[in-house]
C-alpha cells in the first residue's frame, strides 16, 4: 500500500528563496502551521521506512466550491461571500503578492496518479511531490477576477496585522512531473472561480 501525506506547499517554502520552488528547494517554514507540516513529512518519513511506500503532496492553495464559510480561510471564497454579502473583506498582504491555486478535484486526481504510481514500488524513499497548477496570479488579479464573475465591486478593507509577516511575497511553484500530470488539470482558475461564487450564491439564495 501507499501511505499519502497532505503538506503544504505554501507553509513549507514560505521562507525560501529563489522561486519558482520545486522539491530540490530547501524548505523554510515562517508559522507554526508550516513547521508542524515539515515535521509530519519527518515523522511519516522516518517512521514509515520500510513498512510502505509513502508520498508526500506538497499541495498549493486549494480551492472550490462547498468550503466551511465559517473558518476564515480561502481568499477566493471569502472574496465570492463578500461580493454577496457588500461586507468588507480585510486584506493584510500587498496585491502584488503571489500564489499558486488548483482546483481541489484536479489536486484530488494528481494526487491519485502518484499514489498508484508509487504503490508497491517499495523505494524505501518517500517521494515528496509539488502538487500545483504552475500558473501563478497575484491577489490584486484574483479580486478583479472575482469582480468581473460577479458584476459587482467586492469591498476590500486594505490593512495590516503580525500574521503577514508569515507571508511570503513569491510563492510560485513547479509542480512535480509536469508533463505526467497536465492533463489532470482540467479547470481553469475562471471556471473554478465562477463555480466558488455560484456555490456561494446559491447557499444565501436558499437560506
Amino acid at each position: 500500500g501507499v501511505f499519502f501525506l497532505t503538506s503544504s506547499a505554501g507553509g513549507v517554502y514560505a521562507g525560501s528563496s529563489n522561486p519558482p520552488f520545486s522539491t530540490l528547494t530547501l524548505p523554510l517554514p515562517l508559522s507554526p502551521y508550516g513547521e508542524l507540516k515539515l515535521a509530519q513529512e519527518h515523522v511519516v518519513s522516518n517512521r514509515l521506512l520500510g513498512v510502505c511506500d509513502v508520498v508526500i503532496g506538497r499541495v498549493a492553495n486549494l480551492y472550490g466550491p462547498g468550503q466551511n464559510l465559517e473558518k476564515l480561510q480561502g481568499l477566493l471564497s471569502r472574496l465570492a461571500l463578500s461580493s454577496i454579502t457588500k461586507t468588507p473583506l480585510s486584506i493584510f498582504v500587498s496585491l502584488d503578492t503571489m500564489r499558486d491555486y488548483i482546483y481541489s478535484d484536479d489536486a484530488a486526481r494528481i494526487a491519485l496518479h502518484w499514489i498508484r504510481k508509487y504503490s508497491g514500488m517499495k523505494t524505501n524513499t518517500p517521494q515528496i511531490k509539488i502538487i500545483a497548477s504552475g500558473q501563478p496570479v497575484s491577489i490584486g488579479y484574483l479580486i478583479h477576477l472575482m469582480q468581473d464573475i460577479a458584476r459587482t465591486k467586492t469591498p476590500i478593507s486594505y490593512g495590516s496585522h503580525s500574521s503577514s509577516a508569515a507571508q511570503a511575497r513569491d510563492l510560485r511553484l513547479m509542480p512535480s512531473g509536469q508533463e505526467e500530470v497536465e492533463g489532470f488539470l482540467q479547470t481553469p482558475l475562471p471556471a473554478g472561480t465562477k463555480s466558488i461564487y455560484l456555490d456561494i450564491l446559491d447557499r444565501y439564495q436558499t437560506a
